[in-house]
Parts: structure tokens; sequence; C-alpha cells
């Protein structure tokens, strides 16, 4: 509760002038009732003494000035603005951090001009270099920035997720997963007790599940949910390890803190603290995984940072044989996102590059609004552009998460109409979205049993070789589900021990526009003579046996195969389809088949365990009929003759 009136509290009488009047000694007196009754939170109350007081002295400073405070904690602005209007003409000079409360009032009811006048008429009236008037002239470009916002209103309409999912409790943080289907979001439950000398309201996770395109009614984590709060969570693109905020709790290093858990064997696991040096004594909240599950984005309020509240990042390089997480060194995200201001509920879309986040400094329409940057390199992000009128409101606006087709955008608001915060779904308009990512759903299967099983999968960027996601299947069903970026061309591996590794290629270089998802059911080969794989990201120029670059990742993982099965011989067999000569072609398919097994040679491979040779065209796998099955019998494989 800010207390402004404090500041003017010796003033009550210093403009009147002669003998105070019975009228003003009762006003007097009323004012101190009025003061009494706003420290206890009667607000009804002291707007009535206030009321009483006002009537017998009409100029009673002191009583508008606590006025404008009662009106501000209640949030009336535009009676609020009456108030301070009313002081400021009693005693238009007296006291110049006036104008400034004044230009706050304005700026909070979208009357950004007049905030902006109000800004200008504190700044004439106080010395250039005080940290307030600092803040006045940052105001300023802010009321400058929300009048332009005004007049480019961006497309925009949304739509209250409902009953289902909103209540007259508040709701917020929404995250949802990659193919669209489950909603998970916080819940800030009415007042809880833990003891009868500590209520506490009491957040709480709750997920709804999308039917026939309408949300279920929502339903409690209860393996997760605690007496306590947990809130601010976000989920890996596979749906098995989840990061939230807890506060308060015995194991915790600072007031507030980011645990994980992971789904396994159809139940969440019991909840641990990240540790550092993610956490710190101070406050971190609010993570974001990245879809490739290898970078957390979090809020903290730690030293070294920009201003109050920053986003960082720290690397998660993996799990220990105990299960916790291996960290790198938290980052700030730097001047180009962090301000002096708050930057808080950081997204990063599954795209891995678009971050979206809300802040009270960058310039907006007020309270916390939307803005989203686009990542340049490792350290470099655009200028963060605000998502846009009427998305943002003077209202705060905060949590906002995006579909993995960049379409559909979901956030929380107090916005008029709401019931405190409500989740709300719109589509972004095209200017704002990231760029568009489908998913991968797939079973792995045994190719004998039928079985499910548990494997490793990654999909890994031809171009750069880095991985974009890995993650693996279920032991249950040996499903798994994982997004995947549009725009690149990617390497699809599977592995297990005791089996053949799987490959696939995506060609997806050209794809602008959101595709279908690939379901996809794979059967894994085990070890044994005969047992064949097509390297399907191998390649080479047309009529050259040169490795291309992309080559190298798939060939990694034949060194890793047969690093691990040293008993496993080889032979590495070329082909080729049915277009122009014969004898070329024969040559062609062994020449390429000679240049993987030289490769192999030269990263270590024993040459005894592994012989090769070209077919030509004589063994297709597909009608040389067509252009696919052309592709299909183009191709370099290796096939095992020795266990």
């Amino acid at each position: 509760m800010k207390k402004y009136f404090v500041l003017f509290f010796m003033l009550i009488y210093s403009f009147a002038s002669g003998q105070i009047s019975s009228s003003e000694k009762k006003a007097g007196k009323l004012f101190e009732q009025a003061r009494i009754a706003y420290e206890s939170k009667l607000f009804n109350k002291s707007l009535n003494f206030l009321d009483d007081a006002l009537s017998l002295n009409p100029e009673f400073l002191d009583a508008y000035l606590l006025k404008s405070d009662i009106y501000m904690d209640i949030d009336s602005v535009g009676l609020q603005i009456k108030a301070i209007e009313a002081a400021l003409k009693i005693a238009p000079d007296k006291n110049s951090k006036l104008y400034y409360l004044l230009g706050k009032a304005y700026y909070r009811s979208e009357r950004y001009q007049n905030a902006s006048d109000a800004y200008e008429n504190y700044l004439k009236r106080v010395e250039a270099n005080t940290p307030l008037a600092v803040k006045a002239r940052q105001s300023i470009d802010k009321c400058i920035g929300a009048v332009n916002l005004l007049k480019h209103p961006v497309s925009f309409q949304s739509v209250n997720l409902g009953d289902n999912i909103n209540s007259e409790d508040d709701e917020y943080w929404p995250t949802i997963t990659v193919d669209g289907k489950t909603l998970i979001f916080t819940r800030l439950v009415g007042s809880q007790t833990i003891s009868s000398q500590h209520p506490i309201a009491q957040e709480d996770f709750y997920t709804s599940d999308l039917v026939d395109n309408i949300w279920q009614p929502s339903t409690p984590i209860k393996s997760i949910n605690t007496i306590y709060n947990e809130g601010a969570q976000t989920i890996s693109t596979d749906g098995k390890l989840l990061f939230f905020t807890a506060c308060t709790r015995s194991d915790g290093i600072g007031s507030c803190d980011i645990y994980y858990s992971r789904f396994k064997d159809g139940s969440w696991s019991l909840p641990q603290n990240v540790g550092e040096p993610v956490n710190s004594p101070a406050w971190e909240s609010q993570p974001s995984i990245s879809a490739n599950g290898e970078i957390l984005y979090f809020v903290s309020s730690r030293r070294g940072g920009k201003g109050g509240m920053d986003i960082w990042k720290c690397n998660l390089k993996g799990f220990s044989t105990g299960g916790t997480p291996i960290w790198g060194t938290p980052l700030n995200l730097g001047d180009s996102i962090n301000t002096p201001g708050n930057e808080m509920s950081p997204f990063i879309h599954s795209d891995g590059k678009t971050l979206y986040f809300a802040s009270d400094y960058w310039p907006g329409m007020g309270g916390y609004d939307i803005f989203y940057s686009r990542q340049k390199n490792d350290s470099v992000w655009s200028k963060p552009q605000n998502i846009g009128y009427p998305i943002n409101s003077f209202k705060n606006e905060q949590g906002l998460v995006v579909d993995a087709a960049g379409k559909n955008a979901y956030y929380s608001s107090d916005r008029p109409g709401s019931r405190g915060m409500d989740i709300y779904s719109f589509e972004l308009y095209e200017k704002a979205r990231p760029t568009p990512v489908s998913y991968i759903k797939g079973k792995i299967v045994d190719e004998d049993s039928g079985a499910p099983i548990c494997a490793k999968v990654e999909l890994t960027d031809l171009e750069n070789s880095k991985s974009v996601i890995r993650g693996e299947s279920c032991w249950e069903k040996g499903e798994f589900l994982m997004c995947l970026p549009l725009g690149k061309e990617y390497a699809f591996n599977i592995t297990k021990e005791g089996y053949l590794f799987y490959s696939d290629n995506f060609q997806l270089k050209e794809k602008k526009e959101i595709i279908d998802p690939y379901i996809l059911e794979i059967k894994m080969k085990k070890i044994k003579v005969g047992g064949a794989v097509v390297l399907r990201n191998v390649f080479f120029d047309t009529g050259s046996f040169d490795l291309l670059p992309e080559s190298k990742v798939e060939l990694q993982k034949l060194i890793e195969f047969l690093n691990l099965n040293k008993t496993v011989f080889i032979e590495i067999e070329g082909h080729t389809d049915n277009v122009g000569n014969e004898e070329l072609n024969q040559k062609l398919s062994e020449s390429r088949a000679k240049e993987v097994y030289n490769y192999l040679i030269n990263k270590g491979i024993d040459d005894a365990r592994m012989n090769y040779k070209g077919y030509g065209l004589t063994q297709p796998v597909g009608s040389n009929e067509t252009p696919e099955g052309r592709a299909l019998n183009r191709r370099t494989e290796f096939v095992i003759i020795k266990k």
C-alpha cells in the first residue's frame, strides 16, 4: 500500500491563514479518523470520513491526497485522477510530485497524452538529474510509444477459454503441449490454511485435454500439488520433464526456487530442487525449457542483473546417474532483453529462436506488456517489439505461449470482462508469429514381437550438425513426441542397445507453412546376421562419389554403433537407380561404398571388420518408373555379415 499522503501530512493547515475555524478543526478530526480507518484497510469508512471533512473544508488538501491513495488501492483510477486534480487546484505549486502521480494515474487510465503533459509539468518543477526526473522522462517515452500503438492496432480477437478452464480464482501461466491437445496452467486457489496463524493463497497445477475442439473440465495434478505453492510451469517437448516454481520449501535455496519432476511409469516423480547454479539465495521463477531440452530460460532477482527481475538462461547438459540435472553457467540475456525495470514470464517457442516475455519497462500500454524478440546468435537478440494493441492493454498481460504451428496464442490477463486473471486464446497476427513447427508422434516396437521398447530418439540439423531435439520413448507404450521446425533438413535417428539404429530424413527446407504431423510406427531390428540399415543421411553430389559434409551426422551414428558392438562385422553397399549407363552406375555405386569405407577407417574403425561392394542397379527396392521409386533405389546401406 503506497501512502503518498504521508509526504504531505505536515501540510494539513499550511495553506490556512489567520485563526483556524471550528469547521477546520472538525475537518481535521475527521481526517484523523479517516487516516486510522485507511491504515486498517477500511476504505469505505475512510472515504465517508473524508467526504464529511471536505464538506466542512472544501480546500482540505490532505483529504484529497488520502482519497487519491484509497482510489489507487481499490483500482478506481478515474476517481484517483479527480482527487489529484482537486489537490492541484488548491495548491498547484506546493509539491511537484503531485504532477508525477497524476501522470501515473493518467497512464493507467489510457489517457497517454494527458499523462505526458503531467510528466512535462513535473519536469518543469524539478532538477533534471533526480531519480524521479529520469523516470518521468522514461515515462514520457512510454506515453509516446503507447499513443503510437493505439494509432496502429493489430488484428486481435481474444476468446476466454471458458468455465472449464477459468474460475472465480486467478488462472495464469498456460502451457500447451506440442500437439495442442493438453493445457497445463496455474490456479491461485481460494484462501487455504496451513495453520490457523498462517492463511495463504494456494497456487496449484491444473490440466485439461482438448476433445472435439472443446477444453474439458480442468483437474488438479495431485501427484505434484502440495499444501504449499506450485506454479509457473514449463513442460518438455516429449511431455516427460516438468520444471516449475515453488516457494518457502524446506529444501529451498532462495525465497522461491525452480523444481523439476519426471514422468515415469505412468506418474510424476516427487519434485526435486534443480539446485545451484540455477537457483540462488535470491528469487528464481517462471522457467521455460527449449524444444531441444538443452536450455532453461528463467527469471531471477540475483546479483549481476540489469534491473529488478531479469531473464536468464542456463544449459542443461544432462542428468547424473543419480537423476539430478547437470547445469552450465547461468547467463543474463543482456541489454537487448533486460532493462532497469522488470522482465518476466519468458516463453521460448519450439522454433528455438523466438522469445516472448513481459516487461514493465519497454514502451507499452501500462502495467506488464508482452513483447517478442528473435535470437540472432547465441548472445544477441533483436530489439524487443511490443506485440501490440489491443493484445496489450493498460492492464497486466503476461504468461503468453504460442502453439507449435505459430498461429494460436494463449495468455493470461485481468482485462475488463475477466474474473481476475483469466486465460485467453487468440489467433496471432502474421508479423509476430514464430517459425511454424510440426511434430513427429511415433511408437517404437520390436520388429519380431511387436512389443513396445524404450529407445533414444534424436533429431539433428544437417546444416550445422547440431542436435535439435533429444528424447526417448516411454516403456509402457514405446511412444514419443518431438518438435519438427520447418525450413531445415534433418537427420532422424533412433538407437537402442542390442538393436540396429534407425535412420530417416526429413527434407523441410522449402516448407514455410505448417504441414501435417508425421505419425510413425517404427520397427526396430535386433542385431543379427543379414540385418541391414539404409543410411538415409549419407549424401553425394549427382554423378559423384565425394561425400557431402551433411553426411557426417549419420556416419557418426554408424561409428558409435560399431564401437558399441565390437564383434559386429559389416558390408557397406552402394546402389543406384537405372538412369544412365549400367557400367558407369556399377562403378559409381562401388566408389561410393568405398568412400564410406575409407571414412570409417580414418575415424578409427578396424578395416578387418568391414568390406564394401557396389551393386549398381541390380537390387532395386522401389520402382524405377517413378521419381519416388528411383530415389529409394539410390542408397547407401550396411549389412551385418558377422556377429
